[in-house]
């Protein structure tokens, strides 16, 4: 899954704005960063895993990953761990069982307990800069397509925390679209054990670079059978 000749575009923070606009001359850079397809949740309302459904001649995880596979240097599968054969010829990594029914937090901090060295302590005074970032889609987003996740790529700020896309509509940032970067994971973890669960609230408590898509209609949401089915008869 690893695709190094992709370049990005970098550009100065000081070219950057709030919500990801950017102007000037812009250089490619080779990223450090993998990919993580958040497959793990119950599905409950749509009765069947998201990540298995067929939007674009394949599993919805595998159209997920191979549109990663273009800007990841690896990209990974986060799963339960009775869901691990589910994903054959994909690298995966578990939720952490201790950690609890705890919806994506579980696989983001599993992401980067996964990478973690067993010297480095996730503590404020800790570097994580020598590990990769994470660039983290869902499988709830059937819309999204390259082009998105290049706008994501180019808007990136390696100086803040995360960088996601920012829906107009609800006036929310979107978890499950973003680039984390490796200072994230000690916060996560900071934020966790403080008692803390929600990624989007961690978010809005942290330096993040916004990003508003240029297509709305890639952050729709499908987890009902009811939108599934109108999805697939309208695209």
């Amino acid at each position: 899954m690893k695709h190094p000749g992709y370049l990005r575009l970098a550009m100065p923070s000081s070219q950057i704005n709030e919500f990801g606009a950017f102007s000037g001359h812009v250089a490619g850079v080779s990223p450090n960063m993998n990919g993580l397809v958040l497959a793990g949740g119950h599905s409950q309302r749509m009765g069947q895993p998201k990540s298995l459904l067929n939007y674009h001649g394949k599993p919805q995880y595998q159209y997920v990953a191979e549109l990663l596979s273009d800007f990841c240097e690896q990209v990974f599968i986060s799963c339960r761990a009775e869901q691990q054969d589910l994903f054959e010829g994909y690298q995966t990594i578990c939720d952490t069982e201790d950690l609890g029914d705890i919806g994506p937090m579980n696989g983001m901090l599993s992401a980067f307990s996964f990478q973690l060295p067993e010297s480095f302590v996730p503590k404020k005074s800790g570097s994580a800069s020598s590990l990769p970032a994470w660039f983290v889609l869902g499988c709830d987003y059937p819309l999204l397509e390259k082009s998105d996740l290049e706008q994501l790529f180019q808007a990136r700020n390696p100086a803040s925390v995360a960088t996601v896309f920012f829906n107009p509509e609800t006036r929310f940032v979107e978890p499950l679209l973003g680039i984390y970067e490796a200072k994230a994971g000690p916060l996560l973890h900071e934020w966790f054990q403080q008692g803390n669960e929600s990624l989007r609230r961690f978010l809005e408590k942290h330096e993040v670079q916004k990003a508003i898509p240029l297509r709305p209609e890639c952050l729709k949401s499908v987890d009902t059978p009811e939108e599934f089915q109108h999805i697939k008869s309208k695209y």
